[in-house]
């Protein structure tokens, strides 16, 4: 007799809904400790098919009841359309949809990555933090010294800032300054040592290593488009690979009219914005078909529309490779490309 559960995850606590035939929904509210969590997951029938809705605190929970012999369905919030616009809106309703939804093979599901890929994942994350960070601090150098209408005959660059200059300054911008290049260097320090942990990632990555065969795709690209992409068995073109990283277009259809709009840019943003500066550096390098098509683009739509096509090829180039499990020198030989 299958068993179908639904669970409304939150912070403290977590609402349950369980579904069997030839009997009424049942409900449970429990607190989020792992010990009764562990007691709840093993009092539900054997191999239970349990629905969670995808939020930002899902991976304990998913683990306990994969490790309690149960099959984890992750629901995908945007699209449970059916919890959304409920009118009558509680936990108890909550959990009983996401179940309901699942014994009618109606729940739109999201993937769920494996323990290894989640922890690099959440590593690429903290990287992409890093560097926004280090970011923010390079333009508060530039904005002190622009407020003052003073050049500092700097070289502010990522990884190693030379400012000049700063003793010129009026207030409080020489401490400004000092303290910033100081927080530079430990941030630098930071993603110095994360890269050189994603490089030995990238290496024993098969996927990856194919991936840095193409010109412009570095170790920390490789391993977050690889991580992402997870298994290439789960989208049947590259069309898909494009929408799951939010780089394909908005499309409206209404009778004869379809009217495409601007990107979706659902998916990842650190992984689009690694995709997109890939995808240009290759540009840059490559003196082919690729170069011409991103050229002719800019010239037609603009910077910003060609970045996004030259990032659609990429994508293309990428499925094929990991579709047929070649690197892109193969690849170029086999569809004339570049």
């Amino acid at each position: 007799m299958e068993s179908f559960v639904g669970i409304d995850l939150h912070k403290y606590v977590s609402q349950l809904a369980v579904l069997r035939e030839s009997k009424s929904p049942s409900q449970l509210r429990f607190a989020n400790d792992v010990v009764t969590v562990e007691r709840v997951l093993k009092k539900l029938p054997e191999g239970s098919k349990i629905a969670v809705e995808a939020m930002g605190s899902w991976w304990w929970l998913v683990e306990l009841a994969q490790k309690t012999g149960h099959e984890v369905f992750l629901s995908h919030p945007k699209q449970t359309k059916a919890i959304a616009s409920a009118r009558l809106k509680s936990d108890k309703v909550d959990a009983l949809m996401l179940a309901k939804l699942l014994k009618a093979d109606l729940l739109p599901t999201v993937w769920i990555p494996p323990a290894t890929q989640r922890h690099i994942r959440e590593l690429l994350s903290h990287r992409g933090r890093l560097v926004r960070q280090r970011t923010a601090v390079i333009n508060e150098l530039r904005a002190v010294y622009a407020k003052r209408n003073i050049d500092p005959a700097a070289k502010l660059q990522r990884a190693r800032p030379i400012v000049s200059g700063a003793e010129d300054l009026s207030g409080y911008g020489p401490r400004i300054v000092e303290e910033d290049l100081k927080l530079l260097e430990f941030i630098n320090r930071q993603i110095g040592g994360l890269d050189k942990e994603l490089i030995k990632i990238a290496l024993e990555d098969a996927q990856a290593r194919r991936l840095m065969t193409i010109e412009g795709v570095g170790p920390v690209s490789a391993v977050a488009i690889s991580c992402w992409i997870g298994e290439i068995g789960r989208f049947s073109n590259a069309k898909k690979l494009a929408s799951y990283f939010g780089l394909a277009p908005r499309v409206r259809q209404s009778g004869d009219t379809e009217r495409h709009g601007h990107i979706t840019k659902e998916g990842n943003r650190m992984v689009r914005m690694l995709l997109i500066q890939a995808a240009l550096v290759h540009t840059r390098r490559g003196k082919g078909p690729s170069r011409k098509h991103y050229l002719g683009v800019v010239k037609r739509r603009g910077k910003q529309i060609a970045r996004v096509a030259v990032a659609n090829k990429l994508i293309g180039a990428i499925f094929h490779m990991m579709k047929e499990g070649i690197d892109y020198p193969d690849f170029i030989r086999r569809s004339g490309a570049q």
